[in-house]
C-alpha cells in the first residue's frame, strides 16, 4: 500500500438549515491512517466540550475517516464557514462547508400612509431582515375597527421586491387597522404593529329608507323616513333635504326643505310640509347629505293632501213614522262649495231619546242617497236622529237633531205571575208589567178557570185597571183547583197571556209575599217605595233588611203599615239590596229589591295628553262609579292671571283640545260632567302649561353690528323659546350716564333694527327687552362705536358700573349715585347725635368731680396705728393734686390691659369698690381713708419722710378712685433728689384699671413694703434699683424705658409682653416671674448733674429737656431708731437746693 496524505473529494460546499432545527455537517477524509480531523468555525478551532450545542463524532472507514459535526438547534449565529481539517503523517487537507441558517423574515417596519381617499389607501414600509431567504411577498392585512384579527381580516399582497402597495375597495369615513407581514421560503414573519387609518368622507351613496307620506289635514303632508344603511353614509350625516312639488305641474322643480339629523339610532325622521293645497297630489323625495354633499334621492312618492270635512250639515231634515218598527228620514245635501271634497255618503245616527247619551244604545246607518228607512226599531219608542255628510277628510257637521216616535202595537205578556191562597174561598193573583209594553197599557185581564171536574167550563175574565198589579179572586170552592193567567192590552189590542198557574183554596194560609223581586231606578233626592204585599193566616210578621243588616227606622227610612218600605230623598248611599221577610206559623217567604240611584256624575278623571305652544289636549274619562250615562262635560279653564272660560264637550269625546291658548303660560283646568239628573262635582284642579319659554338672549357678536354713528340689531338672532316674538323695547345710554334713552318700545320682530344718532368713538350700553307670551327677557350689552375712519376704540380703564358685577345682589334699578350720598348723610347725622348724647351724659356724670391741679398740698402727718397717713381732709385737697403731662413719648401698653392717660380722678363713695365708682367727699383724714382694711388687695407704700413705717396700697385706689395711668402727683413736704437711688418710684397697674393707697390697718404684719396690685408691674433692671426684702426695705424706683424694650425682650411691647409672677418676699412686686428680665432704668434728668453720667452709661434713651413721667422726686430718709407708732416730718439737708420742688409718684392704672 502506497503511503498518501489525507484528502477530501469535495473541497467546498453549501449547506442550509432552518432555525431551530438540528443540523449535521459531514466530511470524509481518505488517506493513510491514522487520520485526525478537527473542525474550525470561521477559522477558529471548535471545541465541542466548550460548546454544548455542538457534538463531534468520528467514524473510521475502510478507506478513511468520517467526521460529523452535529448542531442540536440551529441559531442565526450558526450561519458561518465550517472547515474540516484532516491530518496524518504524510500531510493534511481541508474541506469547507458554508452553513446557512434560514429563518422567517423579521417584522416589516416603518408602515405609513402615503395617500388616502374615500376608498383607497397607499401604504409604504421598509424591508426587514430576510432571514437568509429571499422575501417572496408582503401581505397587508386590514380590518374594521370593531373587527378581530382572527375572523374579520382582509388581505392584500405585494411582491417581495416592493415596499409600497395600494389597498382598494375600502369604505369611506371608516376606521381601519392595517398591519403587514413578510413571507419567505421558510415562513411568514410576525405582523407589524397595527396602524389606524380613517378613510376620507364622501357624499352618501345610499338613499333614505322606509320613506312614506301621510296626509295630516287638507293643507299638510307628513313625510317619514329612516336613515340610509350605515355603510352608505360615507361620513357623518348632517341632515336631509325633503323635496316636494305639485304632481300635476310636470315641468315644476322640487322645493327643498332642510331637516336636521337625529343621532338617535333607528329613530324615524319626519317633516311636515305645510300650506299645501286641499286635496291635491304632491310628489315627494328625500335625500341625505353630509359635509361633502348630498346623496341620491329616494324614489318618488305621490300623495294627496286630505280632503276637508264639509263645513255645513245637510239641511231640510225630516222624518216620518211608517210602522211600529220603521221610520223614514230624508234630507238635502250641503252646498258643494262647502263640501271641501267629494261627499262619499251620509251617516244617520239614531237611538231612543231616553237613552240618547248612552252610546251603546245608538246605531249608525250609512247611505249614499239623500233618504233612508230605519228598520228594526223598538215599538212605541221616541227616537232621536242626526244626519251628517262625510268625505275622505272626515265627518262633517251634524244636522240639528229631529225626533220621531214609532207606532203602538200589542204588548208582550206580563213579565211574571203569582197566585197565593188567601183563605178557604179566595186566591190573590199578582203580576209584573210587560217588559215591552209596545204602547200605553190600558188594562189587564185576569182569567180564572176551574181546573178539576169543571175544566171544560169557559174561563172567567176580569178586567183590571192598568195601574193595578194584583187581583183577589173570591167566591172560590174550598179544595177545588183553579187555573189563573193574565194578559195586557193597548189600543191596538190584547197581548200574549202569561203562563197559567193552578192553585186550590185551603184552610192553611202560610205567609207569602205577592210582590216580586225587582230593580228600582230612583232619581237622586226623590222618594222611593219598595212594595212587600203579603198574605197569611195568622197575619205574618214583616221585617226588612237593608244591605244585609236589620232595618233601623229613622225619619228618612221607615216601614209602612201595609209592609212596604219608604225611603225619602234618595242619595247615592241608598243604592243596594233591600230584603223583605214574612213569617207565620205555616210558612215564611222573602223577596229582594235592588235600588239603582240615578245621581249627578262623580268627579270626572282628567289628565293632560299633550301640549303645544298654544294647545292643551285633555284626556276625559267618566268616573267608574257613575251608573247613569253622562250627557257631556263642561271644561273650565283660565290662564294664571286671567279670567275663567268654559267650553262644552260632547259625552262621547274621550279627548278634547283647548286651542288658541297663550304660549308658555300656566293654566288651571277643571272639568264637570253632567247627565239627565244634573251637573256633578268638579274635578280636582289641574295645573299645567303650554310649551315655550321666554326669549333666549343671543350673543353680542350675532346680535350687534356696530358702525361709527349707529348700531344695527339683528332681531332674528333672538330665539323665541318656542313662543312667537311679540315686540322689542330698545334703550341705550352712554357708559357713565345713569338715565336710559328709549329708542322704541314697539319694535316688531324679524329683520334688522338700526339705532341712529350715536356719537363716534364712544362707549354705550344697550338694553333690549324681548317680549313673547311666556314673558320677557332683558339683555344688556356694552359696545363702542367706531371712529369716523372706521377704527375701534380701546376698552375703558375702569368700569364704574361694574359694581353690579361684583355685587350682583344690588338691584340695577337702584341709582348708587343717589343712594350712597344719602346713606352717608344719614350715618353722619346718626353718629353726631350719638356723640352729642355721650358728651352730655359725661358732663352730667362729672358734675361732682373737680380737676386736680399741680403743687397740691396733700401731706399732713397723723398718727393712726403708728403709721403715717395722708390727710385727705385738707381744704385745698382738690386744688393741690394736679396732673403732670407725660413726656413726648409714651410708654407701651401692657398686653391685656387698657391704659389711658387722663386728667381727672374719679372720686367714689364709701362702700364696695367697682370699676366706675365715684367718690362722695367727706371729712375724714386721708390716712384714715387709707387705713381702711380691704382683704382683697393690700400693699405697702413708701414711708413718709422721717419715718420707716409702712403704707399699704389698695388696688381700687382711695375709696374706689379711678387713678389715671401715668398720672403724676406732687406731695408737699417731700424734697426732690437727683440721685435715682434716693427716688422711690412705683407704678401700680391693675387689670381692673384702679390703684390706690391704704393705711397699715390691714392684716399684713411688719413694716415691710408690699405691692399686691395684680397685673403687670415694672421692676428695676440690672439691680440698680433693686430692693432687699425684709422689715425695713426701702421703696425703690421702678421704670420701664421704652427705648430699651424692643431688642432686649423681642416684642413690640418689650417686657410687657411677658407675664410677671411674684418671686420675692412681701416686699417684692406681685406678678413678676423668677428670673424674668428686669426693666430698663429711668431716663436721665438733664438738670441733675449727679445722675447724668450714670444714667447715660446704663440707659440708651435720648436726652430730653422735659421731665419724664418715670421720674419721682422724693427724699429717702433712713428709718432707723423710730418706733412704729410715731411719725415725724424730717427736712433734708439739701432742702435749699431743691426749694420749690416736690416729690413725684407715678400712678399707672388701667381704665
Amino acid at each position: 500500500m502506497v503511503s498518501a496524505p489525507p484528502h477530501f473529494e469535495i473541497k467546498a460546499r453549501n449547506q442550509t438549515s432552518e432555525k431551530g432545527q438540528p443540523a449535521v455537517l459531514e466530511c470524509m477524509a481518505k488517506g493513510e491512517k491514522p487520520i485526525g480531523i478537527v473542525w474550525n468555525m470561521n477559522n477558529k478551532r471548535l471545541d465541542s466540550k466548550e460548546e454544548e450545542r455542538y457534538t463531534i463524532r468520528e467514524e473510521i472507514l475502510t478507506d478513511g475517516v468520517k467526521s460529523d459535526l452535529s448542531i442540536k438547534r440551529s441559531e442565526r449565529i450558526d450561519t458561518a464557514a465550517f472547515t474540516c481539517v484532516a491530518t496524518n503523517s504524510f500531510g493534511s487537507d481541508d474541506s469547507s462547508i458554508q452553513l446557512i441558517v434560514q429563518e422567517v423574515p423579521e417584522i416589516p417596519f416603518g408602515l405609513k400612509v402615503l395617500d388616502k381617499s374615500g376608498r383607497t389607501v397607499q401604504l409604504s414600509w421598509l424591508a426587514p431582515y430576510d432571514g437568509n431567504s429571499p422575501i417572496t411577498r408582503y401581505i397587508v392585512e386590514y380590518k374594521l375597527l370593531k373587527g378581530t384579527w382572527e375572523s374579520d381580516v382582509q388581505k392584500g399582497e405585494a411582491t417581495g421586491d416592493k415596499t409600497e402597495m395600494s389597498v382598494v375597495n375600502l369604505h369611506p369615513a371608516t376606521t381601519y387597522h392595517f398591519r403587514i407581514v413578510a413571507e419567505n421560503g421558510v415562513g411568514v414573519s410576525k405582523p407589524s404593529d397595527p396602524v389606524t387609518i380613517i378613510t376620507s368622507e364622501e357624499a352618501p351613496s345610499g338613499k333614505p329608507t322606509s320613506v312614506r307620506v301621510d296626509p295630516i289635514d287638507e293643507n299638510t303632508l307628513k313625510v317619514m323616513w329612516k336613515a340610509p344603511e350605515r355603510s352608505d353614509w360615507n361620513g357623518e350625516i348632517q341632515g336631509y333635504y325633503v323635496g316636494y312639488k305639485q304632481s300635476s305641474l310636470v315641468d315644476s322643480k322640487f322645493v327643498f326643505e332642510t331637516v336636521e339629523f337625529s343621532k338617535e339610532e333607528g329613530k324615524e325622521h319626519y317633516f311636515e310640509i305645510l300650506n299645501l293645497k286641499t286635496y291635491t297630489q304632491y310628489t315627494i323625495v328625500v335625500q341625505a347629505f353630509n359635509k361633502l354633499g348630498a346623496g341620491p334621492m329616494s324614489d318618488e312618492i305621490k300623495q294627496y293632501t286630505s280632503e276637508g270635512v264639509p263645513e255645513q250639515p245637510p239641511h231640510d231634515t225630516t222624518c216620518t213614522t211608517l210602522t211600529s218598527q220603521t221610520i223614514r228620514i230624508s234630507w238635502v245635501s250641503p252646498p258643494l262649495y262647502t263640501a271641501n271634497g267629494v261627499i262619499k255618503g251620509y251617516k244617520v245616527i239614531y237611538g231612543p231619546s231616553d237613552s240618547w247619551f248612552n252610546e251603546s244604545t245608538k246605531d249608525t246607518k250609512i247611505t249614499v242617497s239623500s233618504e233612508t228607512i230605519l228598520h228594526g226599531l223598538k215599538k212605541f219608542t221616541n227616537y232621536s236622529m242626526e244626519v251628517l255628510a262625510f268625505t275622505a277628510g272626515g265627518d262633517g257637521v251634524r244636522a240639528p237633531r229631529i225626533y220621531c216616535q214609532t207606532e203602538q202595537d200589542v204588548p208582550e205578556s206580563p213579565a211574571a205571575l203569582k197566585a197565593l191562597v188567601m183563605s178557604t174561598e179566595s186566591v190573590l193573583v199578582s203580576w209584573k208589567p210587560p217588559a215591552e209594553p209596545n204602547g200605553e197599557i190600558n188594562q189587564y185581564t185576569v182569567y180564572i178557570k176551574p181546573s178539576g171536574d169543571s175544566k171544560d167550563k169557559e174561563p172567567t175574565a176580569h178586567k183590571v185597571a192598568a195601574n193595578q198589579m194584583s187581583f183577589e179572586a173570591s167566591g172560590l170552592i174550598k179544595q177545588d183547583p183553579y187555573e189563573f193567567w193574565v194578559t195586557a192590552s193597548t189600543n191596538i189590542g190584547e197581548g200574549q197571556p202569561t203562563k197559567s198557574i193552578v192553585i186550590a183554596p185551603s184552610t192553611r194560609v202560610p205567609a207569602m209575599i205577592a210582590s216580586f223581586d225587582d230593580s228600582f231606578v230612583a232619581t237622586y233626592r226623590e222618594d222611593v217605595k219598595l212594595p212587600c204585599l203579603t198574605v197569611g193566616v195568622p197575619a205574618p210578621e214583616i221585617s226588612w233588611k237593608v244591605k244585609g243588616a236589620p232595618l233601623e227606622s229613622n225619619d228618612r227610612i221607615r216601614q209602612l203599615p201595609e209592609g212596604s218600605l219608604l225611603i225619602r230623598s234618595v242619595t247615592r248611599t241608598d243604592a243596594g239590596e233591600y230584603s223583605c221577610f214574612v213569617e207565620n206559623s205555616f210558612g215564611k217567604d222573602k223577596i229582594t229589591h235592588h235600588i239603582i240611584v240615578l245621581a249627578p256624575p262623580h268627579k270626572p278623571q282628567i289628565t293632560v295628553g299633550a301640549t303645544t305652544s298654544n294647545t292643551i289636549t285633555l284626556n276625559l274619562k267618566p268616573h267608574a262609579a257613575d251608573k247613569e250615562p253622562i250627557h257631556g262635560y263642561t271644561i273650565k279653564y283660565k290662564p294664571e292671571f286671567g279670567d275663567w272660560q268654559t267650553v262644552q264637550v260632547a259625552a262621547k269625546a274621550d279627548k278634547f283640545t283647548l286651542e288658541n291658548l297663550w304660549c308658555g303660560s300656566r293654566y288651571q283646568i277643571a272639568v264637570t260632567a253632567y247627565n239627565l239628573i244634573g251637573t256633578g262635582d268638579e274635578s280636582d284642579l289641574l295645573n299645567t302649561k303650554t310649551t315655550g319659554s321666554k326669549p333666549k338672549i343671543p350673543e353680542a357678536s350675532k346680535f350687534i353690528e356696530v358702525s361709527a354713528t349707529s348700531v344695527t340689531l339683528h332681531l332674528n338672532a333672538w330665539l323665541d323659546g318656542g313662543c312667537p316674538m311679540l315686540y322689542f323695547v330698545v334703550e341705550h345710554k352712554k357708559k357713565l350716564q345713569s338715565e336710559w334713552t328709549q329708542v322704541s318700545n314697539n319694535v316688531r320682530p324679524g329683520g334688522n333694527f338700526v339705532v341712529l344718532d350715536l356719537d363716534p368713538a364712544s362707549w354705550y350700553h344697550l338694553r333690549v327687552t324681548a317680549h313673547n307670551n311666556a314673558g320677557f327677557s332683558v339683555a344688556e350689552y356694552e359696545f363702542a362705536t367706531l371712529t369716523l375712519s372706521g377704527g375701534t376704540v380701546a376698552p375703558p380703564v375702569q368700569d364704574v358700573t361694574s359694581i353690579y358685577t361684583y355685587l350682583p345682589w344690588i338691584p340695577k334699578w337702584i341709582d348708587l349715585n343717589v343712594v350712597v350720598p344719602t346713606a352717608a348723610t344719614i350715618i353722619v347725622i346718626f353718629v353726631g347725635i350719638i356723640v352729642v348724647c355721650f358728651a352730655w351724659s359725661r358732663r352730667v356724670h362729672e358734675n361732682g368731680q373737680t380737676r386736680l391741679r399741680d403743687d397740691m398740698t396733700v401731706y399732713n402727718q397723723s398718727m393712726i396705728m403708728g403709721g403715717n397717713t395722708l390727710d385727705k381732709r385738707h381744704a385745698d385737697f382738690n386744688d393741690e393734686l394736679g396732673y403732670i403731662a407725660p413726656p413726648n413719648r409714651k410708654l407701651p401698653p401692657v398686653p391685656g390691659s387698657n391704659y389711658n392717660t387722663c386728667d381727672r380722678i374719679k372720686r367714689g363713695f364709701p362702700g364696695p369698690y367697682h370699676g366706675h365708682g365715684t367718690w362722695n367727699p367727706r371729712a375724714r383724714h386721708m390716712y384714715e381713708e387709707l387705713n381702711g382694711s380691704n382683704p382683697r388687695c393690700r400693699g405697702h407704700l413708701p414711708p413718709c419722710p422721717g419715718s420707716d413705717e409702712t403704707m399699704y396700697t389698695r388696688c381700687r385706689g382711695i375709696d374706689g378712685e379711678d387713678i389715671c395711668p401715668y398720672a403724676t402727683f406732687h406731695l408737699l413736704g417731700f424734697r426732690e433728689e437727683m440721685d435715682p437711688t434716693k427716688m422711690p418710684f412705683q407704678t401700680f397697674p391693675h387689670p381692673n384699671g384702679h390703684c390706690g393707697t391704704i393705711g397699715p390697718g390691714g392684716t399684713i404684719p411688719g413694716n415691710g413694703i408690699m405691692h399686691q396690685c395684680p397685673g403687670t408691674q415694672t421692676m428695676p433692671r440690672n439691680g440698680r434699683y433693686s430692693r432687699v426684702g425684709g422689715a425695713n426695705s426701702m421703696f425703690s424706683p421702678e421704670y420701664d424705658d421704652p427705648a430699651n424694650m424692643g431688642d432686649e425682650y423681642g416684642s413690640q411691647y418689650g417686657q410687657y409682653g411677658a407675664p410677671y409672677e411674684q418671686y420675692e418676699s412681701r416686699a417684692s412686686m406681685a406678678g413678676r416671674s423668677i428670673g424674668s428680665p428686669e426693666p430698663p432704668p429711668p431716663p436721665p434728668r438733664n438738670h441733675d448733674p449727679n445722675v447724668s453720667n450714670t444714667s447715660n452709661e446704663a440707659n440708651d434713651s435720648k436726652e430730653s429737656n422735659q421731665i419724664s413721667e418715670a421720674e419721682c422726686d422724693q427724699h429717702q430718709q433712713p428709718a432707723a431708731n423710730q418706733n412704729p407708732g410715731e411719725t415725724k416730718p424730717q427736712q433734708d439737708n439739701n432742702a435749699s437746693k431743691a426749694e420749690g420742688s416736690q416729690p413725684t409718684i407715678l400712678w399707672q392704672c388701667n381704665l
